[in-house]
C-alpha cells in the first residue's frame, strides 16, 4: 500500500506543531514539513509541492502591527504556492486554513477571503481539489501568549504569577487542538470532501470561567482524566507551567 504523502506548511506554528505530532504516529502517513526558508526559493518550493498528495496551507501571519504587510505576505504565500505546482504540474489535494470569522472586515480576514478565492481558481483551471476550511478559535499546547489565542495568554500569564485582564467576559468558542487535527486528518484522508468545511466549534466558554478554572488549577484542582473543557484546559495549562 503506497503511503500518503502529506506537506504542511507552516509546520512550526501552533497548529501545525500539533498536526506533525499527531500525524508522526500514523504508519500509513508521511509527513513533510515545507522548509521555512521554501518560500524565499523557487527551487525549494517546487521540490516540496512535487513530493506531495496533500499539502496542509497553515503558513500565514495573523497578527501584525502592519495590517496590510499582513495581508501582502498572506496573499504572496498562496500565489508562490500555486506557482510552484504550477511550474511542476502538480495537483495535490490543498486544505486551506481559515477561519470561522473570515467575513469580518479587516486585512488579515480579507487576505483569507482571497487567499480561498486563488485556491479555487486554481483548482479550476488545473483539476485539482481545494478544500477551505473554516476553523474556529483554537487551544492547546504550544500556543503563543499574545499571539493564538485568550486560552493561551490567560495560561502563560496564570502559570508565571500574573492575573489576566478580562477585556469583555463573553462566550467564546474553542475546538482543542487536538480534536481540530483529528478534523484535518479526516480531510486529508478524504474523508471531507466539501469545497468548504465549517469545523464544529466543540465548547463554548465565558472567559471569566477560563480565568476561574486556570486559578483553581495553578492551586492544585487537578480535574478528571476524561475528556472534558477542564481535561483539555488543564493540559494546556501545564504546557506553560512545567508540572
Amino acid at each position: 500500500m503506497d503511503l500518503l504523502k502529506i506537506g504542511i506548511t507552516g509546520a512550526e506554528g501552533f497548529i501545525g506543531r500539533n498536526l506533525t505530532e499527531m500525524l508522526s504516529d500514523r504508519k500509513d502517513i508521511i509527513t513533510i514539513k515545507c522548509p521555512k526558508d521554501a518560500f524565499l526559493s523557487a527551487t525549494k518550493l517546487r521540490n516540496f509541492v512535487s513530493c506531495c498528495d496533500v499539502i496542509v496551507h497553515l503558513a500565514a501571519i495573523s497578527r501584525h502591527a502592519d495590517a496590510q504587510l499582513m495581508y501582502d505576505t498572506n496573499i504572496e504565500l498562496v500565489r508562490k504556492l500555486i506557482a510552484a505546482m504550477e511550474a511542476e504540474e502538480v495537483t495535490p489535494q490543498v486544505l486551506f486554513a481559515s477561519t470561522t470569522h473570515e467575513a469580518k472586515d479587516t486585512l488579515y480576514h480579507k487576505s483569507k477571503r482571497d487567499g480561498r478565492k486563488l485556491f479555487d481558481d486554481w483548482a479550476e483551471r488545473s483539476g485539482g481539489m481545494h478544500t477551505c476550511l473554516l476553523m474556529p478559535n483554537s487551544f492547546g499546547p504550544y500556543g503563543k501568549p499574545n499571539y493564538n489565542s485568550v486560552v493561551s495568554t490567560f495560561c502563560w500569564k496564570v502559570a508565571h504569577g500574573e492575573t489576566p485582564e478580562i477585556i469583555a467576559d463573553a462566550p467564546v468558542q474553542l475546538i482543542y487542538v487536538k480534536e481540530l487535527c483529528c478534523k484535518i486528518l479526516r480531510a486529508c484522508m478524504g474523508e471531507i470532501t466539501e469545497n468548504t468545511y465549517t469545523l464544529p466549534h466543540q465548547y463554548e466558554v465565558k472567559v471569566s470561567a477560563i480565568l476561574e478554572l486556570l486559578q483553581r488549577f495553578k492551586a492544585g484542582y487537578v480535574p478528571a482524566a476524561e475528556p472534558s473543557f477542564e481535561h483539555d484546559l488543564y493540559e494546556t495549562y501545564q504546557s506553560y507551567s512545567g508540572c
